[in-house]
């Protein structure tokens, strides 16, 4: 029988509880930016040792262009070697590359990812709607009462991954092509928005997310960038972490009221990322009008923080294993 590589010996599913402490980092290929996360994990917590990232808007190239080509291309890869040499200084044995929406769409995906080869050959793994979903739900951060069935969603730049999630039930994920980088580029509305134009965001938002069947929920948990930093708009949801219809209205207001620049000025969030945030809300207005939760919820985690929990439990195994340690971490077990 062939013996398995160290790298899929590692972590093997099915020991619970936590294991020994490692160093774990990970890279996420997004939409807005590529993404360096490394932390100590003993699969069950994790510590932030580095955050750190590089704006690349490959989502809004392949929206326009239909491919990354090879100027974005240089770039990821420049990243990714600097991230490597990061990750191994800071005690990593091993960088994992993920890629979401922009190489699910890109049709020079082939290419990119050939150009992207780690020194050993390894090429980032392009995940599915499905393996993000998962990872989101395996990277929250915060308890949440899993007696009662939740709607957990990322709201990227170029796609919304969603999972539902039932007691005793296996979590069913699904995803949609529309974030909030892809839905600004296809009304490219004014700063700020005007009134048509917001009419046109929340059109668009709700026809996106048209298809998704979702059976009743107690309430949504939001994360990702634009969740957070939604946050900031009504500073008293930053403790409480969570939003009420009367909050999201109010979170409105500001986004017709002032630019970009001023939001950021305003609430210490990035100009580019302030662009972002009305098609975000958008976007989690639909959400809201799709299901029947009354009740959202913030979560700081995200896929970056559940792929260290992924690796640090199951090595390069971590895809086989997906399922079964959210199905552990939802039972309790073990977390």
């Amino acid at each position: 029988m062939d013996q398995e590589s160290p790298r899929r010996q590692r972590g093997r599913v099915g020991s619970s509880g936590a294991g020994a402490s490692t160093v774990c980092a990970v890279v996420d290929i997004g939409s807005n930016s590529t993404h360096l996360y490394v932390a100590v994990s003993d699969g069950v917590r994790q510590e932030l040792i580095a955050d750190e990232s590089v704006p690349i808007e490959l989502g809004r190239l392949v929206e326009r262009e239909q491919e990354i080509g090879r100027k974005a291309t240089a770039a990821v890869r420049d990243a990714l070697a600097a991230f490597r040499l990061r990750a191994k200084t800071l005690g990593a044995n091993e960088l994992f590359v993920v890629a979401t929406e922009p190489l699910r769409r890109a049709r020079d995906q082939k290419s990119v990812l050939l150009a992207l080869r780690d020194p050993e050959g390894g090429v980032p793994v392009v995940l599915t709607h499905e393996e993000e979903g998962l990872l989101t739900v395996l990277g929250l951060h915060h308890g949440h009462d899993h007696s009662v069935p939740q709607l957990v969603v990322d709201i990227g730049g170029g796609s919304t991954e969603a999972v539902e999630l039932h007691p005793g039930q296996a979590p069913r994920a699904f995803g949609v092509s529309v974030g909030s980088a892809r839905l600004m580029a296809r009304i490219s509305y004014q700063d700020p928005p005007r009134p048509r134009e917001w009419q046109d965001l929340r059109r668009h938002a709700q026809i996106a997310l048209a298809d998704l069947t979702v059976a009743d929920v107690h309430r949504i948990i939001l994360v990702g960038g634009t969740a957070t930093r939604l946050l900031k708009l009504v500073p008293a949801t930053l403790i409480s972490r969570t939003i009420h219809r009367d909050d999201l209205s109010a979170m409105g207001e500001q986004l017709v009221t002032f630019t970009a620049k001023e939001i950021a000025d305003r609430f210490a969030v990035s100009q580019r990322r302030a662009r972002l945030l009305p098609a975000g809300i958008a976007i989690v207005e639909a959400l809201l009008q799709r299901t029947t939760a009354r009740l959202v919820t913030v979560d700081r985690g995200g896929i970056r923080e559940g792929l260290v929990v992924a690796v640090a439990r199951a090595g390069g195994a971590w895809q086989e294993a997906l399922q079964a340690l959210v199905m552990e971490t939802r039972a309790g077990s073990p977390r």
